[in-house]
């Protein structure tokens, strides 16, 4: 019988199979570009073999989009017509199940069976990095951490995928506010591989959350070698690098990274590409920052995935992109989509319950901030903060929201509301000049002089500091063109 990296039989495996099924296994966890490539392999090799099957479905429901759920119910009609699923092991059905109720589009029930998977072989790394990614799309932050807890001492240092386990680890603490362990785990994750892409991304996001910008700079700097091309997460990751520059108000750096390695002619129009773009346009969107034609250019890609609502995550981003460009009808189009997809009743997905509380509301709120509507966005935000968590995405990710509550407190002249929402940001963040910036603009609603050229100068100081540690200006971008994640 032929076994994986941690000694798990590998059911109805050659010796070829199994020797290209590990590599491809490798390939999955570290977001390697060739992954889809050597499970194709793997596939036409050794036909008769379940894991290869299961890891191509799981990597194309990783888009969040219909046509790629298409393909993973494509390919796992492929697998029964070469195996009895019936008779595949327990840990096999597993993931069968898993994938077919995540095509259903129940995500969380596909979370759960994987974690039943994980009671029986706490060290089956594919369920265990997979349901990690199943946590972070269905919003379940508790489980990002605990999913890894409950199986960490079931692995050791020795073990080849002990790297993996602790950059999971390392995530799932810093979406739960543990920045400092986070920072810690992620750190062993890449004493272990420096390429640890994921890894690298939750420290990243540890520096973010605590306004250590300057550390967030100098620590992507030094390694890029390791994460800046040649994976399929290096755009995301210069999406995080972005926003310490725009929070800076290095907007020349920022909108190098989005030319040159998060959206451009040749990126793949995909969601997980162009939500990153939405994103960081918004942000500068917010501040008032021209962005020339790129928001233009985005709401094109975004025309090409309009269908019906299947992750509103999506739409949402969607969403900021054509009032970005000024398409309000065609953001409105995507809320009428939403609205019809509730009203003709969803109940057995996930989508549902999250477009009902968060999403619809958010999207509605996106379209009156566009229409200038401010009080009409600042009710609405306000009351769907509560429950964002569901709508899926990191902290990082959900900030948007955040942001835009706040400036359509300023600009709505809510003068109270933008003063507290500002004290939010920076009690919770102190460190971070963007916060300060706010503070002051709210603090001018209500004719607080002083007190908003304190937070100014705060502002200012803050940045100053960022630009001395780095020996300003710092080194530019050497973006390579977007990676286009899990796809040939």
């Amino acid at each position: 019988m032929e076994i994986d990296q941690q000694g798990l039989a590998l059911t109805g495996a050659t010796e070829k199979g199994a020797a290209l099924f590990r590599s491809a296994l490798d390939e999955l966890v570290y977001f390697k570009s060739s992954v889809l490539s050597t499970l194709d392999k793997t596939i036409e090799e050794n036909p008769g073999f379940a894991l290869p099957y299961f890891a191509r479905a799981y990597l194309d429901l990783f888009m969040t989009e219909p046509e790629f759920a298409k393909r993973a119910k494509n390919t796992l009609e492929e697998l029964k017509t070469k195996v009895d699923i019936a008779k595949l092991t327990s840990r096999e059905r597993h993931h069968a199940a898993a994938i077919e109720a995540w095509i259903g589009g129940d995500l969380r029930k596909s979370a759960r069976i994987l974690d039943q998977l994980g009671l029986d072989e706490p060290r089956d790394i594919l369920a265990l990095r997979i349901g990690h990614e199943l946590d972070f799309f269905a919003g379940n932050k508790r489980s990002l951490r605990d999913r890894v807890a409950r199986h960490l001492n079931a692995w050791s240092p020795s073990d080849p995928h002990y790297g993996i386990v602790q950059g999971c680890y390392a995530f799932g603490l810093e979406e739960n506010g543990q920045f400092e362990r986070a920072e810690e785990h992620g750190l062993i994750a890449l004493s272990v591989r420096p390429d640890d892409v994921w890894a690298l991304h939750a420290v990243t996001h540890s520096f973010e959350m605590r306004g250590k910008i300057a550390d967030g700079l100098r620590f992507m700097n030094e390694r890029s070698g390791d994460w800046a091309e040649g994976n399929l997460f290096s755009a995301h990751n210069w999406w995080h690098k972005s926003l310490f520059n725009t929070d800076i108000g290095d907007y020349t750096a920022a909108f190098e990274i989005y030319d040159k390695a998060i959206f451009n002619q040749d990126s793949p129009k995909i969601a997980l590409v162009l939500l990153d773009a939405s994103s960081l346009l918004w942000r500068l969107h917010l501040q008032r920052v021209p962005v020339g034609d790129r928001f233009a250019q985005l709401a094109h890609a975004w025309d090409a995935l309009a269908s019906d609502p299947f992750y509103v995550f999506n739409d949402v981003h969607a969403i900021m992109a054509y009032v970005g460009s000024g398409r309000i009808a065609d953001a409105r189009a995507v809320v009428s989509r939403l609205e019809q997809y509730v009203a003709d009743g969803h109940q057995d997905t996930n989508n549902y319950y999250n477009t009902v509380r968060v999403g619809l509301p958010l999207a509605k709120a996106l379209v009156a901030f566009g229409e200038d509507r401010y009080e009409t966005a600042l009710d609405l935000l306000y009351d769907v903060r509560e429950n964002a968590i569901e709508f899926g995405g990191s902290e990082a990710q959900r900030d948007a929201i955040d942001r835009t509550l706040l400036e359509a407190a300023i600009r709505s002249g809510s003068s109270n509301l933008a003063a507290a929402l500002a004290s939010e940001r920076v009690n919770l963040n102190p460190n971070n000049p963007y916060n300060w910036s706010k503070m002051a603009e709210a603090l001018r609603l209500s004719q607080a002089l002083e007190r908003a050229g304190e937070s100014d100068a705060r502002s200012r100081s803050l940045k100053d500091e960022v630009r001395r540690s780095l020996d300003w200006r710092e080194p530019r971008s050497s973006a390579a063109s977007t990676a286009c994640p899990f796809q040939n």
